[in-house]
């Protein structure tokens, strides 16, 4: 079955939030070697050179936008505090990932949805973090082989970008479920209009097509819920948190350019749901930048896939030209185009 365009993917709303949060520090994509993972130095890049910066797609000649910063936010799998343990490999699956592309070229934020269940090149490390090399499995599984703190983030953070053809992923973030309420709360609130009608068992005013005004009550569901004993619902599950993540942007936004300090100190209390190398007067830069970029339900993105049904569990399997033309389109500019 083909996965359909922006019914399919759809982006969590906190991805939306640490857009604004994560542009200055330096965390890319991390190597093979454990101690690149766990003892990262601040303000480095992991990738430096490689053949991302001049590209051939359908016969013409591509350079990578050097503007860019590309945020790599994931939503865990899990209700308990984010801590760092010296085993690898118990860490928690990422169960939802968005890359979040600054684009100060084009003045645009530009937002790529990747199911979890992307098979891709996952790298692969023992309890005592020593790599076992890489295998195709569920893109989600990267961040389980690591520390559940920053040896997890980059080693998701490296098969992001791998995947996509080794640009460069700047900054990270991860958050919990325990978020989403207090998420929903801090912009007082997200009114949406429901995409479908995957939770009107449970919740009668969650029907397709309702516009609804989501609270303590119903974010959570709205955001995260999916009935695993059927196949294919993250499909859903996505279109839900896309409509809330349109919302809350707006929200946030307004919000940031009112209330600078006072968003901070709500993050900040936020922190042990929440691994990011964010700092205070990042942020406070990143607000004002944010203030000249646009962002418009048009610049969310998906990549074409197939859904299958594994012997283990659901599998994406992308469509290699819809991979390509997206790299293109996010990361790259025309060679010869006049600069701005």
């Amino acid at each position: 079955m083909k996965v359909k365009a922006k019914k399919t993917y759809g982006i969590l709303l906190i991805s939306i939030l640490l857009v604004f949060l994560l542009l200055i520090t330096g965390c890319s994509a991390g190597s093979s070697q454990k101690k690149d993972l766990s003892d990262r130095e601040e303000n480095t890049t992991q990738i430096e050179e490689s053949d991302y910066h001049n590209i051939i797609y359908k016969d013409k000649k591509y350079v990578y936008n050097s503007q860019i910063t590309a945020v790599l936010y994931s939503g865990l799998d899990s209700d308990s505090e984010l801590v760092t343990s010296n085993r690898y490999t118990i860490a928690p699956r990422a169960d939802s990932i968005e890359l979040i592309v600054l684009d100060n070229y084009h003045k645009v934020i530009r937002v790529l949805a990747i199911s979890r269940d992307t098979i891709t090149a996952v790298e692969r490390y023992t309890m005592n973090g020593n790599s076992r090399g890489k295998y195709d499995t569920q893109l989600g599984y990267a961040y389980v082989y690591g520390d559940g703190g920053k040896a997890s983030c980059l080693n998701l953070t490296q098969a992001v970008s791998e995947m996509l053809g080794g640009v460069p992923i700047h900054e990270y973030a991860v958050t919990n479920n325990a978020s989403v309420v207090a998420l929903n709360n801090m912009v007082g609130g997200i009114t949406v209009t429901v995409p479908n009608d995957d939770l009107i068992a449970d919740y009668p005013e969650l029907k397709k097509g309702a516009v609804v005004a989501l609270d303590d009550t119903n974010v959570d569901a709205f955001v995260r819920w999916r009935d695993t004993s059927i196949p294919y619902t993250n499909n859903g599950r996505m279109e839900r948190q896309q409509a809330f993540s349109s919302a809350f942007l707006q929200k946030f936004k307004t919000l940031i350019e009112k209330d600078t300090e006072g968003v901070w100190n709500k993050i900040e209390s936020m922190s042990p749901y929440m691994e990011t190398s964010i700092t205070r007067n990042q942020y406070l830069k990143l607000a004002e930048l944010v203030s000249n970029l646009t962002f418009s339900e048009e610049d969310y993105y998906y990549i074409d896939g197939e859904d299958i049904q594994g012997e283990q569990y659901d599998e994406v399997h992308l469509d290699k030209e819809s991979l390509e033309k997206t790299i293109v389109d996010l990361f790259y500019i025309e060679d010869g185009e006049v600069e701005k």
